[in-house]
């Protein structure tokens, strides 16, 4: 019977009232069943109500299942003079090994179903199905398609219940490597709008102008990232013909530099980056330009991140020693206007 007892426990442990089922008596399955309906329940409360009540929901929750670990305890622990047939009763409910199983099973099938009933139906409203998913993806890919007569494949669909709007992420088929995003109402059919396709691709190109005067200034110390924003209403993919049209160009050139600057180098620094700004205009269309510049120690640039930078420009959680940021480098005319932060 001790077997019995701590396969009950365990049960009850891992699942609110599996080890009632595992007992077997028509009052633990009716109790188990009870205690599981309740859990899928506060698990529909919990997402409806955006989570505001976990501070109730939660406590209940646990006590739901406290009172499922403690009834098998009861049940096995039970003795009275009283009643001397209960404990021939309780061996006779152990003497079918299959019985067992078999209402085992059932009852972490209605625990799961219960839990699954509770999700689903909870998150239902603030959720999308996979065939919503499908025509905001397959509209998407329609019309970049149409847009730029090329073929794209939409990688990511994510549905914000909060604003009603599908955020994706795409790149096109022949350069994978180029991710953009773009949004969606949620109408039928979806209306896509906001795709940052022609502004990375200036960016890309815009960087690889960049890397001769990068490899000039900053040999083997720096790597470019660049974002071109344009209100011209036709479709350019040529970021140099951006010159000659007659839309507001602005572009962001971000840069990480691995080097280390101290007291004695920092006015050498702001020198080189004086020159960087007085020969970007020879590599940049006429507009805006902000630049953004953030030191690493040298010790960093290893062959491993290098590649990484070049897939993805993020230093990864890494802290950065110093920083320069100007929105529009017109405004620099001397190294007195430059500000090189130190940030240790």
């Amino acid at each position: 019977m001790k077997k019995h007892q701590w396969i009950a426990t365990l049960l009850s442990l891992v699942c609110t009232g599996l080890g009632m089922f595992y007992i077997g008596t028509p009052g633990m399955i009716i109790g188990g069943t009870l205690l599981m309906a309740f859990q899928g329940a506060a698990l529909f409360i919990f997402f409806m109500t955006l989570g505001f009540l976990g501070l109730i929901i939660g406590p209940l929750v646990i006590g739901l299942h406290i009172i499922g670990l403690i009834i098998p305890v009861i049940y096995f622990n039970y003795r009275s003079p009283k009643k001397p047939m209960f404990d021939e009763k309780r061996k006779r409910q152990f003497a079918s090994p299959w019985k067992i199983v078999l209402r085992t099973v059932i009852g972490l099938a209605l625990f799961a179903g219960s839990i699954y009933a509770g999700y689903t139906w909870g998150s239902a409203p603030f959720m999308k199905t996979a065939a919503e998913k499908r025509e905001v993806q397959e509209a998407a890919e329609s019309y970049l398609e149409q847009k730029y007569n090329e073929p794209f494949k939409v990688t990511d669909v994510d549905y914000t219940w909060a604003i009603g709007s599908y955020n994706l992420k795409a790149h096109p088929v022949q350069s994978p490597e180029l991710e953009f995003t773009l949004s969606s109402n949620e109408a039928s059919p979806p209306s896509i709008s906001n795709d940052t396709y022609l502004n990375l691709l200036w960016g890309q190109q815009l960087r690889d102008r960049l890397k001769p005067l990068l490899a000039e200034l900053y040999p083997d110390q720096a790597f470019a990232n660049a974002y071109v924003n344009s209100d011209i209403d036709t479709i350019e993919r040529d970021y140099n013909q951006l010159a000659n049209t007659d839309g507001n160009i602005s572009q962001n050139i971000s840069l990480i530099v691995f080097a280390d600057l101290t007291a004695d180098n920092l006015a050498q620094e702001k020198e080189r980056v004086l020159e960087l700004i007085r020969r970007l205009p020879s590599v940049t269309v006429p507009g805006e330009t902000d630049l953004h510049i953030e030191y690493y120690g040298a010790d960093l640039k290893t062959p491993d991140r290098v590649k990484k930078l070049e897939q993805d420009f993020d230093m990864k959680g890494k802290q950065s020693t110093h920083i320069f940021r100007e929105f529009d480098i017109t405004k620099i005319t001397s190294t007195d206007d430059i500000e090189i932060r130190g940030l240790e």
